[in-house]
């Protein structure tokens, strides 16, 4: 008689953290800025597309992605709003989402908060809850397929340097 082995292939939900930003610039300054100010390397990426009420045609959002080698930490930084449409009407004060992947202390997340806020341009950032946005888990899901659908067209490998 065979013996039936069950593997456990299910693995720990990732740690996000959610930073509003509202400022009056376009997306490829605060990426400059954010760069500049805070030592990261915004690098822009495909637009990333989301099919929101309804509609046929999906709705392109501007997407900027960086990796934290000292820290592992993934950051993306998605425009709220389109021409059209705002992605988190729930939080449509805000004009960008800093979405950071990964394992993020408290003291980190301040200080990160507060260096932002002390950048010219930029009028508040505050961390805002998963829970207050209807559709989060859509949006993590969407850019992780967009994310994945990018580095396999361009066969990119986003690994941190050794």
């Amino acid at each position: 008689m065979s013996k039936k082995i069950f593997l456990d292939i299910r693995s720990e939900p990732a740690i996000y953290t959610l930073i509003g930003i509202s400022c009056h610039v376009k997306d490829y300054r605060i990426s400059f800025l954010l760069n500049k100010h805070l030592g990261s390397d915004f690098l822009k990426m495909e637009d990333l597309k989301i099919a929101l009420n309804n509609k046929k045609d999906p709705t392109e959002f501007s997407l900027y992605y960086y990796y934290d080698e000292d820290y592992f930490n993934t950051y993306y930084l998605v425009a709220n709003r389109s021409q059209e449409f705002i992605l988190a009407p729930e939080i449509k004060q805000v004009d960008f989402l800093l979405i950071v992947e990964g394992e993020f202390r408290k003291t980190q997340k301040d200080r990160l908060i507060k260096s932002i806020r002390n950048i010219p341009n930029i009028l508040t950032a505050y961390e805002i809850k998963f829970a207050e946005i209807k559709n989060y888990e859509t949006l993590l899901n969407d850019m992780e397929m967009h994310f994945m659908k990018i580095t396999k067209e361009k066969k990119i490998k986003y690994e941190p340097k050794k």
